[in-house]
């Protein structure tokens, strides 16, 4: 048994094991003198290499569309290219190379030639290469790649941490949970497990050292415990509790479909965080009443090329006719979230740096080309918000608003039908957004706080660094203040505000946002369900009480003490 690192996501998984890792391939330049054996073990990789891609294809098509699909169909032509295996097979029979160094050298010449066209889709194309040389050279060493949208059977992901096109091609039928090496609860890994409602433990250390692909694997994300291979008694009480597990979670259905109220009748709406359309299933079994964050990188970072306009409307078109309203965060990438083919340079401290709406400003036509889109895609949705992230001042919020009058100009001339009545808001992410929130309030429709940047920036603590992870810490008074002062400074100017960071899907901490007036609260849509029955028991006023307590405590133990207190003498 382990038990190590923080639990992200709560819930009880039983599976194999399965690790990752991402290890560089080394090839050696030598010889073979066995041609056939070595024209042999060629076919074999590039058939394997072609049944993988066809069942990713499949799995893409499924969950993700038909357009997503055929990225896959031009890589399984790419590895069965006549030209690039002759010029492979000529290299085996006429120099004697092993397989993997013929394959190897002829690989990179393709890429070399790609990378080097003036044309952007063919310089595109050696990204390609680049992942099929991949797979290919992983079998022709005897290997299996390590690929997470291949997974058939109940599995649990053990890796040493988890990159979002990672997730992104996880196949989320048979992965029942999650155990990184690294990563906080606010690390991607930890986010989308709750998003998906599957178990999650990240940070422990030493992970991969304690297992071996196709260990049976106990996860329980509730008590904290992990067990590996257990005995027929351990297995057995864990099976008892996961089967324990989904029935309480099915008293919780009876709250699917009603609105969140307090036992005085205050309505509290509970939003989702959204990552992609495949997390809508999950949005709308667990009553979510709206969309409070639909993070839009998604469709950037599981494409190898910018997504055009086409694309991203209809990807669009898709949340907004399923669930409503829908605050739409804009492209939120740098930080720990980078995209290939968008320059961005090379940062001391990325989160400091060219991120989210800093990166739009200069990438302009990226960032005109998402307006367009969202502006298409809420044509006959009213209830559709636009959400700037990072905003540090007021100057950046009039210049994306002159940047989205100027995108609306363009529909105009066009004849294009697009909502014209949209609301332009902001993340209240950087301390001094909430300072100065009074001044910002002015300029925008709605607020919604992020809390996962403001803890960081507020008391200069990476969110993802362990060693300084005592200083990232939700529950401080200094920060629930903070928020108190962008919530006061919205209200005096009518405008919304709401909660998109992690911390308000955490039951506690929730019923402080609660009790603090906060217009809706966005989360994992897994928090859903536990927080309305909650918020159901307790009166409007007795939360108001809670949170002037809070508020006026000195630490964040003090904060912990006083919700304990309250639960203890209110549910």
């Amino acid at each position: 048994m382990m038990k190590k690192g923080k639990m992200a996501s709560k819930g009880i998984a039983i599976g194999n094991v399965r690790t990752m890792e991402h290890k560089e391939i080394t090839v050696e330049d030598k010889q073979c003198d066995d041609v056939g054996a070595s024209l042999k073990k060629l076919n074999e990789a590039l058939e394997k290499s072609t049944q993988d891609l066809e069942k990713i294809r499949d799995n893409a098509e499924q969950s993700m569309g038909s357009e997503h699909a055929e990225i896959f169909d031009a890589h399984i032509q790419m590895v069965n290219d006549p030209e690039m295996k002759g010029q492979v097979e000529a290299m085996i029979e006429g120099e004697k190379l092993c397989a993997d160094n013929a394959y190897n050298k002829v690989a990179n010449q393709f890429i070399d030639i790609f990378s080097n066209m003036e044309d952007e889709y063919f310089k595109e194309r050696a990204a390609d290469i680049k992942d099929i040389r991949t797979r290919v050279l992983t079998y022709l060493q005897g290997k299996t790649p390590n690929d997470p949208s291949l997974i058939d059977k109940d599995t649990i992901i053990v890796a040493h941490d988890l990159t979002p096109s990672d997730t992104a091609s996880l196949n989320l039928e048979y992965v029942k949970g999650f155990i990184t090496e690294v990563g906080g609860l606010t690390s991607h890994t930890a986010i989308m497990a709750r998003a998906l409602g599957i178990p999650a433990i990240v940070g422990a250390q030493g992970a991969l050292e304690d297992v071996n692909d196709g260990d049976t694997l106990a996860l329980d994300a509730i008590d904290h415990n992990v067990y590996v291979n257990p005995d027929d008694a351990t297995l057995e009480k864990m099976q008892d509790k996961l089967s324990a597990y989904k029935t309480y979670l099915e008293t919780l259905n009876k709250f699917k479909d009603k609105e969140t109220l307090t036992k005085d009748g205050v309505k509290v709406p509970l939003f989702a965080n959204l990552g992609s359309p495949k997390e809508l299933q999950g949005v709308t079994e667990n009553g979510a009443e709206g969309i409070g964050l639909f993070r839009t990188e998604f469709l950037f970072m599981e494409s190898d090329s910018q997504p055009d306009e086409a694309t991203q409307i209809e990807a669009y078109k898709e949340v907004f006719e399923t669930v409503q309203p829908v605050i739409v965060r804009t492209l939120d990438i740098g930080g720990d979230k980078n995209i290939p083919y968008i320059k961005q340079p090379k940062e001391d401290n990325p989160f400091l740096g060219k991120r989210a709406i800093r990166l739009c400003f200069d990438e302009i036509e990226l960032f005109k080309t998402q307006l367009r889109a969202l502006l298409i895609a809420a044509k006959d949705q009213k209830n559709v918000r636009i959400m700037l992230p990072m905003v540090a001042v007021v100057s950046e919020v009039r210049r994306a608003k002159s940047i989205v009058e100027e995108v609306q100009k363009e529909l105009d001339a066009e004849n294009i039908t697009y909502q014209k009545n949209i609301d332009i808001g902001i993340m209240i992410e950087i301390p001094s957004a909430a300072l100065n929130a009074k001044a910002l309030a002015e300029e925008v429709d709605f607020f919604s706080i992020g809390s996962n940047d403001l803890i960081q920036y507020l008391f200069a603590a990476d969110r993802m660094n362990e060693h300084v992870s005592y200083l990232y810490e939700p529950y401080d008074p200094t920060l629930l203040r903070l928020m108190h002062t962008a919530l006061e400074a919205a209200h005096e100017a009518g405008i919304d505000i709401g909660v998109c960071g992690e911390i308000a899907g955490q039951l506690d901490l929730a019923l402080v946002l609660a009790g603090m007036g906060m217009d809706e609260l966005s989360m994992s849509p897994s928090s859903i369900l536990e927080i309305r029955k909650t918020l159901s028991k307790l009166n409007s006023k007795a939360l108001q009480t809670l949170t002037k307590d809070v508020l006026n405590a000195k630490e964040a133990s003090e904060v912990k003490t006083i919700i304990k207190q309250f639960k203890d003498d209110n549910l």
